[in-house]
């Protein structure tokens, strides 16, 4: 899920707003696409693409409701993605201390040489916290969140098994292996970061420029769902991990996507609605701690994001396999 929220902020950087002039285009595009496609296309194309519709929001709907039963009664679930958020709130914090004495010795001229020297005093050292959590949130997912995933795919194991759920049982089985978990994150990301780069370079600007790079971030996070439980639930290296991971997703394309869909919308939404500069012009308002709030605010929603994909997606493959 951390490529999800470092490339929704970057696609959307120069799209945080369509003009009017864009909507009523795209408005008039899609009346008339309708009409067309109502005039002429084959009856067969027509069922086709209402039977592909039908499957989505089936299994849309089916993952959704197993995943808020399985949150709802299994709570300890919570816990590695509230222990993954305290060490990046931990991360955040080093931050906040840079200009201050005594850790500013040893912060501050790191802080400096990043983002400047202005960078160190207020306000705008409030607004670097913002602006430096899509940084944190790949260091922690890098340090501790890859490998917490991977344990919260374990205790929804234990939850199919009929086993207790238990956080330190899932660490101690040693079915989680640090550096498996870890290459089978960075390989990803690196894939995905990359992959997510080209298509906006080569995408022509335009109101569809958007769109395309959204649908590239789902097509993305489909594809790279499934590796971090393979290498769990299979005990397998990080490269068979990955192509049993994007084997799963080819296999379940629907399902897959509809897990994705969600928590993926979530973190496109909040990218869109909390921009950096949206929450600088609030500053520059009388108001530089709304750039805390911001942070808090931002936090929960990547917590819970990453908590919902990385639960559905367990769940998910158990699903899979119990269906034959």
């Amino acid at each position: 899920m951390a490529q999800a929220a470092h490339l929704a902020d970057r696609i959307l950087l120069p799209w945080r707003r369509l003009s009017t002039i864009q909507s009523r285009a795209v408005l008039h595009c899609a009346v008339a696409g309708s009409l067309a496609w109502r005039g002429g296309a084959d009856a067969r194309v027509v069922n086709h693409r209402a039977d592909i519709l039908s499957g989505f929001m089936t299994a849309w709907q089916r993952t959704l409701r197993d995943t808020i039963r399985v949150f709802g009664s299994q709570r300890k679930l919570w816990a590695p993605f509230l222990f993954t958020a305290f060490g990046e709130a931990l991360l955040i914090s080093l931050v906040w201390l840079a200009p201050h004495p005594p850790a500013s010795t040893l912060l501050a001229p790191l802080v400096r040489y990043a983002f400047g020297e202005g960078s160190l005093h207020y306000p705008r050292h409030l607004w670097l916290l913002y602006h430096v959590m899509a940084y944190t949130h790949i260091a922690a997912t890098f340090l501790i969140g890859a490998y917490l995933s991977g344990v919260a795919s374990i205790m929804v194991r234990q939850t199919h098994e009929g086993q207790p759920l238990s956080m330190r049982n899932a660490i101690v089985s040693g079915q989680v292996r640090y550096s498996t978990v870890l290459l089978v994150w960075l390989v990803s990301w690196l894939v995905a970061n990359g992959a997510i780069e080209g298509v906006i370079r080569i995408t022509p600007p335009g109101h569809k420029a958007l769109w395309i790079n959204v649908g590239a971030i789902l097509l993305l996070q489909t594809l790279f769902a499934y590796p971090i439980p393979a290498a769990v639930f299979d005990g397998v290296p990080w490269w068979k991990a990955l192509w049993r991971g994007m084997r799963e997703a080819v296999r379940y394309p629907l399902s897959t996507l509809a897990v994705v869909a969600a928590p993926s919308a979530l973190l496109i939404g909040f990218a869109w609605l909390l921009p950096e500069g949206r929450v600088a012009r609030w500053m520059m308002r009388g108001m530089p701690e709304i750039a805390v709030g911001c942070v808090v605010a931002r936090l929960a929603v990547m917590t819970v994001a990453d908590a919902l994909l990385t639960i559905s997606v367990a769940h998910l493959w158990w699903c899979h396999r119990k269906r034959g």
